[in-house]
């Protein structure tokens, strides 16, 4: 039997990687049986599950692809240009991210496997807004955890609302509210205070 090459073997996982997104997207985790994951990528069950043991390591595998790359885009360009970004987004990718939500919700054992992607998202944007911080361009009246925590709640707002198909009016001006939301107001130069530190 002739040896697949390496390029080949990437190429059929990248398929099937593209269908399954597919497939989650459009009938969520339960409803994306094998026959529709077949469908979807053309391939058969042996040719999908030579590259992932099982449907839930499929869906992990899409995740954390995902969270990778919001990791690297965040640390690169900050999370406002993440969310910028995502109206380029297709259905596909938005729908998974539904399913991370709703998994999250309701999945103990997918709550605790993903906990670790969120805290590297977490870590790229407070480590961007930190350097943003030294360097005078962001806020430093408020902590950087909440900060974070803010951009964080506003992203996966977005996020969710786009997954429903729906645009989102003036899309451009309420990110740049967002932006100016952390940005150090000229002239404003209060230290960065804690919970602990705020007069009671």
């Amino acid at each position: 039997m002739p040896k697949v090459s390496a390029e080949r073997l990437e190429a059929t996982r990248r398929r099937v990687l593209d269908g399954a997104r597919r497939a989650f997207a459009t009938h969520g985790y339960e409803g994306a049986t094998v026959r529709i994951l077949e469908e979807e990528t053309g391939l058969s069950r042996g040719a999908i599950f030579h590259h992932f043991p099982d449907k839930d390591a499929l869906f992990l595998a899409l995740a954390r692809e995902d969270a990778e790359e919001v990791a690297s885009l965040v640390d690169e360009a900050g999370l406002v240009e993440a969310m910028r970004r995502l109206r380029y987004k297709d259905a596909g990718w938005l729908g998974v991210q539904l399913e991370v939500a709703r998994r999250l919700r309701t999945d103990g054992e997918f709550n605790q496997a993903w906990e670790q992607h969120l805290k590297g998202i977490a870590r790229a944007t407070q480590a961007r807004l930190a350097r943003q911080r030294d360097a005078g361009v962001v806020r430093r009246d408020v902590p950087v955890a909440t900060l974070a925590a803010f951009l964080s709640l506003v992203y996966d707002g977005l996020v969710a609302h786009l997954a429903t198909g729906m645009p989102i009016a003036h899309l451009d001006g309420v990110l740049d509210l967002v932006e100016q939301a952390v940005r150090q107001t000229p002239g404003a130069e209060a230290p960065m205070t804690t919970p602990e530190e705020q007069p009671r």
